[in-house]
């Protein structure tokens, strides 16, 4: 194998971290490829997650105390939009309290938990009402979640904010034209 041959493999897989992990050890340029194309792990610990951590996560994990962790993503009308690594069996109200809370424009009743994959009953995404959760405390609507869930927090269609700010720009421009008709 030529030299710039293996530079140019060498530059590929240094670029790609998730194909390979490799050991470069100083044993030669051909050992180095040789170890490099073989696909040989360093190790399969990762520190965030602990020794068990998949390379694509699309289940249960374990972190390093032996708590069963999962992915959660969170999108719409909260503060800290992303994906949370939480335990398995946790609820909307932990969801809520890692997102920062819910923003004044969120709809309560129509938060949507959208499934990576449908369930035993071929039930893709769930619409959950938590506007009893936050006015009584309320569990009775939550839904167990899944890894890779996806809780989207939706925009109220109607606030006073949204008329306000309409108003606001549509106002003045009324106003000029009923003046300069007089």
């Amino acid at each position: 194998m030529s030299a710039l041959r293996t530079l140019a493999v060498i530059t590929f897989l240094l670029q790609s971290p998730l194909l390979f992990s490799c050991k470069a050890e100083a044993a030669g340029e051909q050992g180095a490829a040789s170890a490099l194309l073989s696909g040989s792990r360093q190790s399969d610990y990762k520190p965030l997650s602990g020794p068990n951590y998949p390379l694509v996560q699309d289940s249960y994990f374990t972190d390093d105390s032996g708590n069963i962790l999962m992915i959660i993503n969170v999108l719409g009308q909260v503060n800290k939009q992303g994906q949370l690594v939480v335990r398995e069996n946790v609820d909307f109200a932990t969801i809520l309290a890692l997102a920062g809370g819910v923003q004044s424009e969120v709809n309560l009743r129509k938060v949507l938990v959208a499934r990576q994959e449908p369930d035993k009953n071929g039930v893709q995404a769930y619409v959950v009402d938590l506007k009893e959760y936050y006015k009584d405390g309320d569990r009775s609507s939550f839904i167990a979640l899944k890894p890779n869930d996806t809780i989207i927090f939706p925009e109220r269609s109607f606030s006073f904010a949204k008329f306000a700010s309409i108003v606001s720009v549509v106002y003045p421009w009324t106003y000029i034209y009923t003046n300069l008709k007089k």
